[in-house]
């Protein structure tokens, strides 16, 4: 299953990396064939991005903003191979670069995998609260979907009655088979 996933996600990087670039201006590049190891092609991916990091990390300080993309990369990276450990780290400092839900929602989601349900509640409210700010009630709805699918995870399905209750009156249209906990 595991190999399965992987199979996918590589397939479909690879697919919107070609896109991309069958879309821009830029001259054709050959990619260089992947090694018979692909396990050392990865620790050097790894290698190559957590450099990228410390290189930016000694030019600025912790919660500069342009430290999030190295870190959302580096957390993608752990997060295509299910080890949410290590995408945890890169992901809190996320937030503290760049306040978005999307950032809080994927530290929820890194936290609920690793079983640590509290926290990944915790960092789910953040992300509420940040789509309940902007006043549109498609993405609270959904925000409201995810959370309580969040909280029947923890075993908490009590507490998230209200938040299917309250997604359903902000948008009737929004069903909750529609928005998926990823």
């Amino acid at each position: 299953m595991n190999f399965a996933r992987r199979s996918v996600m590589y397939t479909a990087f690879l697919c919107c990396v070609l896109s991309l670039s069958a879309c821009s201006n830029a001259p054709t590049v050959n990619l260089p064939s992947l090694p018979a190891d692909s396990q050392t092609a990865d620790t050097e991916t790894e290698e190559t991005l957590l450099k990228n990091l410390s290189e930016q990390q000694a030019d600025r300080p912790k919660n500069s903003p342009q430290l999030e993309k190295p870190l959302e990369k580096l957390a993608s990276y752990y997060e295509l191979r299910n080890r949410y450990d290590l995408a945890e780290q890169y992901l809190e400092s996320m937030t503290v670069c760049h306040e978005t839900n999307w950032n809080w929602e994927r530290l929820s989601t890194a936290l609920a995998e690793q079983k640590k349900f509290d926290q990944a509640i915790e960092a789910m409210k953040h992300s509420v609260l940040l789509v309940e700010s902007k006043n549109k009630a498609d993405n609270t709805a959904a925000a409201y979907i995810r959370y309580a699918k969040l909280l029947e995870k923890a075993g908490r399905q009590s507490e998230s009655i209200s938040y299917r209750q309250k997604a359903h009156t902000l948008a009737p249209n929004v069903k909750n088979s529609t928005v998926r906990w990823h």
